[in-house]
């Protein structure tokens, strides 16, 4: 995990992050749309090599290959190193971010990004951003969007204990998306707010509570 003092040198690089997570959340994407372009940079960062790119992100390499599995890569890494290599010797004078993008749309059908979106998606990739909390961002944004509930189970499959578990490991900062989501500024009262006359909403907040949180 990116250390606190770190996370106040990519703060700015965050909140645009976040601003433009919120502008994709409202044209109706949802996280698992922005998963290709996650793991894409970071192959592509790791110059194709799926080992390194799992020691970048911490995680194993069968979670990787799993995603890249799901994108109908499984036996795509050479040519997608190939076809990156190509486009830097073609494009010299062009940068990364606009080669990345080149290479993102040459192999994505259904999300579509413009190259300001992809650049601020980048930027916040490279922070260590962690992809499991686009779901804590998501639902942050569908609070304060205020969505319903049906809404949100409709989007995410997540049901309302799910949904108050996820949002409340957002408001501690030694938790995963807590850390990360610290500078949008989480508060219980937002996010309990509709669930006050439910004893899921109270029995959860009572538990933060206690908690110090």
């Amino acid at each position: 995990m990116t250390s606190k003092i770190e996370i106040r040198y990519f703060k700015t690089a965050l909140l645009r992050g976040y601003a433009v997570l919120k502008r994709l959340w409202d044209r109706d994407m949802v996280p698992q749309d922005l998963e290709l372009h996650y793991f894409l940079h970071w192959f592509v960062v790791c110059d194709g090599n799926i080992v390194q790119a799992a020691q970048e992100l911490k995680v194993h390499r069968n979670t990787i290959e799993n995603h890249f599995r799901k994108f109908g890569f499984s036996k795509k890494a050479v040519l997608l190193r190939n076809v990156f290599l190509m486009l830097e010797g073609g494009m010299k004078q062009t940068g990364f971010e606009d080669n990345f993008f080149n290479l993102y749309n040459r192999f994505n059908e259904k999300t579509k990004l413009s190259l300001f979106e992809n650049k601020l998606l980048i930027q916040l990739w490279q922070t260590r951003f962690s992809i499991k909390t686009l779901n804590a961002h998501y639902l942050l944004w569908a609070v304060r969007a205020g969505k319903s509930k049906e809404w949100i189970h409709e989007k995410l499959d997540f049901s309302e204990r799910n949904c108050l578990r996820v949002l409340g490991l957002a408001l501690d900062t030694k938790k995963r998306d807590g850390f990360w989501l610290a500078p949008l500024k989480p508060s219980a009262s937002e996010i309990y707010k509709r669930n006050r006359s439910g004893e899921a909403g109270k029995t959860q907040k009572r538990k933060l509570e206690k908690s110090g949180v």
